[in-house]
């Protein structure tokens, strides 16, 4: 049951973070923003929904779980979060582009992207917890190469800010 519980936490999570994404691209549009590359983005989508649909299909079975996955991926959530509040209305599932500064508190300071990181993480830890190796190499495989695309374009998008 406690694995039926992560996926609900999961789609909740995303749903909110859309909605929160959609308010956030709208206020940098209005600021002058604009998307780029956004061919990419259903791709993302579509990984992820497919990830949460397998991995809820699977929740409904009687499946054995690891529960010291769940407890590092509790864990993780608290810096997924951090990340999102110290982004502010910047952070969207989109690339929108603003004349404005790039963020440089907290990790920001030593990473180029954390929250990317955390979306790693966050894979393998729930392929891990539902002690899946098979879903691990295919998730991992396909999610990594997706992030990589992502790195790729947001840094060709946002070339010129390094220097504000």
């Amino acid at each position: 049951m406690i694995d039926t519980y992560l996926i609900f936490y999961i789609i909740l999570c995303r749903l909110f973070e859309l909605l929160y994404s959609r308010r956030n691209t709208s206020k940098l549009i209005k600021e002058g923003g604009v998307e780029h590359y956004k061919n990419h983005y259903k791709y993302i989508v579509s990984f992820h929904v497919i990830f949460v649909f397998f991995f809820l299909i699977k929740s409904m079975n009687d499946t054995d779980v690891n529960i010291e996955y769940l407890y590092a991926f509790l864990v993780l959530q608290l810096l997924r979060y951090k990340i999102i509040f110290d982004l502010g209305y910047f952070w969207t599932t989109r690339i929108i582009v603003i004349d404005k500064p790039l963020v440089k508190t907290f990790l920001f300071k030593y990473f180029k992207h954390p929250n990317y990181v955390v979306v790693i993480l966050e894979i393998i830890l729930v392929c891990l917890f539902f002690d899946d190796l098979l879903a691990l190499i295919f998730f991992t495989f396909f999610n990594s190469i997706l992030i990589c695309i992502r790195i790729f374009y947001e840094e060709k998008a946002n070339r010129f800010r390094k220097n504000l």
